[in-house]
């Protein structure tokens, strides 16, 4: 499944409260979409929001709580509980961790995720010691808030990490999910996050580009960096600086490797010397068409985070005017799907409508 698949399982999922183990290559967003999943229950429980671990709250019942572990830094006493002895009682008791949300925190918000990163990185130690609490809900004597769902994550077997295999007691106390890279849906969360124009065009005209890290390790190659869906939000912190050319080909090659930054960097030259957006709005029938397919991309991108109510009509003859140039439309149809994921009321427009009811199969 994709990261857009894997946030509906978890909405879905949750009602359930069974523990669910998310594996993928690195930095494909598995965090990320659990974090995306927090927000949506707490839209769908009528709460105020997300709280993540450490957040001062004055009103705890009224947000969603999300807590990471990192369980690869953790010792069995910070899962399983700290002994030490009751001598009112004359025994030995388990001293919870302060991340535990038991029934008996009212600092705590009454629903959340508790989530295990990096399961499968920790100790057989560390694993056995979560026994209890996946299966039971528990710690020592602690019980788990109804509202808490358990989630964990982990690298594959075959990704070349630190990484332990599963204890069969422990796995089978587990719903497996595994989360693959998808340039698509990569490409709708980044318009929707304000990436930059020319990173969203490149991975639509590269989508190959987008996570580089099975090649990385297959292929064994020098250096330690390589493109994944993190890296590339990683190299728009540093392309939307606007750094020279020179410190910018070193920072995205140090955040993604060599070969998919300088394949970007080129790809830049092109979008930086495109057709002019505006030409195209004011004259969508002659403005001129690229005939490179690369400069194609370039357009369909820009022209359609330039996309408003009042141009749209401009916007959907000038896209047309695309799959003339190549034998299948894909630029077309990508040009129009960015411009309702940019900007949903174009949607609502006379022209727009006209233009989907001729075209119903390129939008479905």
């Amino acid at each position: 499944m994709n990261t857009q698949q894997l946030i509906a399982t978890l909405n879905h999922a949750y009602a359930a409260k069974r523990p669910i183990l998310v594996r993928s290559a690195p930095g494909i967003g598995k965090s990320a979409s659990m974090l995306a999943s927090a927000g949506f229950l707490a839209g769908s429980l009528g709460l105020l929001g997300v709280a993540q671990w450490g957040t001062e709250l004055v009103t705890p019942a009224q947000w969603f709580g999300y807590t990471d572990v990192r369980l690869s830094q953790c010792d069995p006493v910070d899962v399983g509980g700290l002994p030490y002895a009751d001598d009112e009682r004359g025994t030995q008791r388990r001293m919870v961790p302060d991340w535990f949300p038991s029934t008996d925190r009212t600092d705590l918000p009454e629903f959340g995720y508790l989530v295990l990163e990096e399961i499968v990185s920790a100790t057989p130690a560390v694993q056995a010691a979560a026994y209890q609490l996946t299966l039971d809900r528990r710690i020592g004597d602690k019980v788990m808030k109804e509202g808490w769902q358990i989630l964990l994550t982990g690298n594959r077997l075959s990704d070349g990490g630190v990484v332990y295999k599963l204890p069969t007691p422990l796995a089978n106390r587990l719903i497996h999910l595994t989360v693959e890279t998808d340039a698509t849906v990569w490409r709708q969360w980044a318009i929707d996050a304000g990436i930059d124009n020319s990173l969203v065009a490149y991975i639509a005209l590269r989508p190959d580009m987008l996570n580089t890290f099975e090649e990385h390790v297959t292929k064994k190659q020098k250096g330690d960096a390589f493109a994944t869906e993190r890296s590339w939000h990683i190299a728009n912190d540093i392309i939307v600086t606007s750094p020279p050319e020179d410190v910018m080909f070193s920072l995205v090659t140090g955040a993604v490797g060599a070969g998919p930054a300088a394949d970007y960097i080129g790809f830049r030259a092109i979008w930086q010397n495109m057709p002019s957006i505006d030409h195209i709005l004011l004259d969508p029938k002659g403005a001129p068409v690229p005939s490179d397919v690369a400069t194609q991309y370039a357009v369909a991108t820009a022209l359609a985070a330039r996309a408003t109510k009042d141009n749209v009509d401009n916007v959907l003859t000038y896209a047309d005017r695309f799959r003339h140039e190549r034998s299948a439309a894909e630029i077309t149809a990508l040009c129009v799907k960015d411009v309702m994921r940019r900007t949903p009321q174009c949607a609502s427009t006379a022209a727009f409508n006209m233009w989907a009811a001729r075209n119903a199969d390129m939008l479905s």
